[in-house]
């Protein structure tokens, strides 16, 4: 060896260099920082995606690593100057991470993901696409689906309560007359059954209502007595043609007044007493209510309906609450309906927070229990009562008033039975046959209230009833009550009817309690 210094290690060579020392420090210092890095991400990965596939590059990488361990441990073996101490602890360190990640890594590679190819990520984006673009198809369909559903329940509704305000309005009009009883007898039975049709469109409408969102409750007074004696009135004639007890005791129920909505508790309980009579031939039917529980103001009501019945089979009692579903669908069947009566319970239930079901046996009778939250209204202090927001007061139907009425109708069916109507209230009555008819009187004539049909020929009552509480017409006065009478009964329909300027609505089949009800707000009584 002629020259020994050049395998000595190259510490000494660099000893009285600073620039070389400052190179050699800064690139390991550099390269130290990176080597702490790279494990903290891989551990970073492995902990948060422990389901992945792994790929072979993972395990060249945990090599990589370790081997570079070993490089800076064979680095550090070798620079025993003192001069290199720092550096010799810092590549320890290092040597030690690397070590101790690819220890804790090879364990955990078959449980990180591989990273797809490019031609795989491509595909994934393009199916990705195509689905979002498939679920917007389908949602815009959907939404024209629920359009034209709307849209036909709403004509399928007009259509059909036009004529049955006339079979109604006659058949009313009918037994106000002298009859035999046998014509009273027919007359009241046509009535039932012109009833029991109007029922059915509701209930259908009913459930259009539900699916679409737009079913609301009122929150008004709620008195069980009154709820259970309009029950028993209302199906007592039926209970009594088949010989069987109806039992719904008005005085039995909790002598609390609660908020809700009277007129969907009657209709829950006008579907279930309904049914229980319609499958009871023997004995009785039962209707009883108690409350359960009460957390400050909230109570929560169970009702009950029990008969004697020829009971439901367990293997029918599952679907009897769902849709167009009866227990027995042949055409043989002992009753006729539409399988949505029970629906509509369920989801009206359902709607004011409560939960029903059924215990049956075959030849045993039937217990349906439905359970109701309703709040309690707290005691009032003075002494004067004012009446509830939106509560309904039932005029006396002998009331008779004075005036001249304006009836815009297109249906000569109609004209003849709102007519007769207000002729049996003391009323006197002239006929438009669409808007510009109305208009047309009402610049020539005074009249003291306009019964104002929505949808007709010419012009319909909205742009009529607008034109009116314009002030552009000559001669009409158009602060003159206007009160619409439209077969039109979806959500919304008696608010468009204000929104054009009427003060009232109400549809058809026309009733005459509520038609007095309105007319006492705008007209004198004799």
């Amino acid at each position: 060896m002629n020259n020994v210094t050049e395998y000595l290690p190259h510490g000494f060579c660099i000893a009285w260099n600073p620039q070389l020392l400052a190179m050699h420090v800064i690139s390991d210092l550099l390269i130290a920082i990176a080597y702490f890095s790279i494990p903290i991400g891989i551990v970073y990965v492995a902990k948060r995606r422990p389901d992945a596939v792994l790929q072979p590059v993972y395990y060249l990488f945990a090599a990589f690593i370790l081997a570079c361990g070993v490089t800076h441990v064979m680095g550090i073996l070798t620079l025993w100057v003192p001069l290199y101490y720092t550096q010799g602890i810092t590549k320890m360190v290092t040597a030690l991470v690397s070590i101790a990640t690819a220890i804790y890594l090879l364990p955990k590679l078959k449980h990180i993901m591989a990273l797809p190819d490019l031609a795989k990520l491509t595909q994934i984006n393009s199916s990705l696409a195509q689905e979002i673009e498939s679920r917007r198809q389908s949602q815009e369909l959907a939404l024209q689906a629920q359009k034209t559903q709307a849209a036909f329940l709403a004509n399928m509704s007009h259509e059909i309560r036009t004529p049955m305000n006339g079979v109604l309005g006659t058949i009313d009009l009918l037994l106000d007359t002298e009859l035999k009883p046998e014509q009273h007898q027919l007359a009241a039975a046509s009535k039932r059954s012109a009833a029991s049709l109007l029922g059915l469109l509701n209930d259908i409408l009913d459930i259009s209502k539900v699916e679409s969102g737009q079913m609301t409750l009122r929150n008004n007074p709620l008195e069980l007595a009154e709820v259970f004696t309009d029950v028993e009135a209302a199906l007592t004639f039926e209970a009594q043609s088949k010989n069987i007890e109806l039992h719904c005791p008005a005085e039995a129920v909790p002598d609390v007044t609660y908020l809700g909505d009277s007129v969907r508790l009657r209709q829950i309980l006008l579907n279930l007493v309904g049914n229980a009579i319609k499958f009871t031939d023997v004995g009785h039917v039962k209707v009883t209510c108690r409350e359960v529980s009460r957390t400050g103001q909230q109570a929560v009501l169970e009702f009950t309906v029990k008969d004697t019945g020829v009971g439901i089979a367990p293997e029918h009692q599952k679907n009897l609450f769902k849709r167009f579903t009866q227990v027995d669908n042949s055409s043989t069947r002992r009753a006729q309906g539409s399988g949505l009566g029970l629906a509509i319970v369920k989801e009206l239930v359902e709607l004011m927070g409560g939960q029903v079901h059924m215990q049956s046996k075959p030849n045993q009778g039937t217990e349906v229990v439905f359970t109701l939250k309703l709040a309690v209204q707290l005691p009032i202090d003075s002494g004067a009562v004012e009446p509830a927001a939106g509560q309904i007061f039932a005029a006396p139907a002998v009331a008779k008033f004075r005036g001249i009425i304006l009836v815009v109708e297109d249906a000569a069916m109609n004209q003849m039975v709102v007519c007769k109507v207000l002729e049996r209230l003391g009323l006197e009555s002239k006929i438009a046959n669409n808007g510009q008819e109305a208009l047309d009187l009402l610049a020539k004539e005074s009249f003291d209230l306009v019964l104002m049909d929505g949808q007709m020929p010419v012009m319909d009552g909205y742009e009529a009833t607008k034109l009116i509480r314009s002030g552009t017409v000559p001669g009409i006065n158009k602060n003159i009550p206007v009160v619409a009478l439209t077969a039109h009964a979806m959500v919304g329909e008696d608010q468009k009817c204000l929104d054009a300027g009427m003060n009232d609505y109400l549809s058809k089949p026309l009733e005459r309690d509520k038609l007095i009800k309105v007319l006492g707000k705008y007209l004198k009584q004799v």
